[in-house]
């Protein structure tokens, strides 16, 4: 970890277009783009899988940090994470500066600039106990009008495999991985982890208790270890109205784990 993190100015983002909302029921304040990329409940869902049973599990990774949702989740709920978020786009990465500031997280998040592709990215492989993601979820298409959330939401010059790559790249040796990502890809997620981790946690998030399929998946598994993958109950966010369901909304108003994972 670094020491004080400043708060760059957003460049070209007056402040008229930046939203000033909360997470974990207001203990996470967060600046982010009124139109762009926006943290969503998967960042918090996340944050929930993390767990730290003993100071091998502290030293963190957020893979695409954006604005530090994840990660400043993290360290919220759990005193003694020390966590760093590496992002990309320029306007996000000083929205996370900003944030860490203004959540007096500054001692425990670090949030770093750069590209994963980058060689020169200043993280060491094999430095972190857990890395944590929440890599785009489109593999191409047609491409939102909106620059930031395109790039946020669409593989670009780094693919899923790169992006699982990356993640076991930083992770040490029997560290934990773990992902959000959508449902319909789970395939391709466990096939590209298949060799390189095992001990595999596959929890979905379903939309509805009568929906046909998930809408989200959380994987985690451990980097050189070969065991059997779980398949958890995992949760449900919302009843037949669309409202979110009582435990579903205490979960995401408060630091707390995520159930049964």
């Amino acid at each position: 970890m670094t020491g004080a993190v400043a708060a760059p100015e957003v460049p070209d983002f007056p402040e008229a277009r930046i939203s000033h909302d909360y997470l974990l029921g207001g203990s996470v304040t967060l600046k982010q783009p009124v139109d762009g990329y926006r943290a969503a409940v998967d960042a918090v869902l996340l944050a929930a899988s993390v767990s730290i049973t003993s100071r091998r599990d502290e030293k963190i990774l957020d893979v695409g940090a954006a604005v530090g949702s994840a990660g400043l989740c993290v360290a919220r709920r759990l005193e003694s994470a020390k966590v760093t978020g590496v992002e990309l786009q320029d306007d996000l990465y000083a929205l996370f500066c900003r944030n860490v500031a203004e959540n007096n997280m500054a001692d425990r998040v670090c949030p770093i600039h750069g590209d994963i592709n980058n060689s020169k990215l200043p993280l060491v492989a094999e430095s972190f106990d857990q890395v944590i993601s929440n890599p785009p979820y489109y593999a191409g298409g047609t491409r939102p009008a909106n620059e930031s959330r395109a790039t946020a939401h669409q593989e670009g010059s780094a693919d899923l495999k790169d992006w699982i790559g990356f993640c076991l790249k930083m992770v040490r040796q029997k560290g934990r991985i773990t992902l959000v990502h959508r449902a319909d890809h789970l395939d391709r997620i466990i096939g590209l982890l298949h060799g390189r981790a095992g001990d595999m946690t596959v929890y979905p998030i379903w939309s509805k208790a009568d929906s046909d399929a998930p809408l989200r998946v959380i994987v985690s598994a451990r980097k050189g270890v070969a065991s059997p993958l779980t398949m958890r109950r995992g949760l449900v966010l919302h009843d037949a109205a669309g409202v979110y369901l009582p435990e579903t909304d205490v979960l995401l108003r408060n630091p707390l784990p995520l159930p049964g994972f």
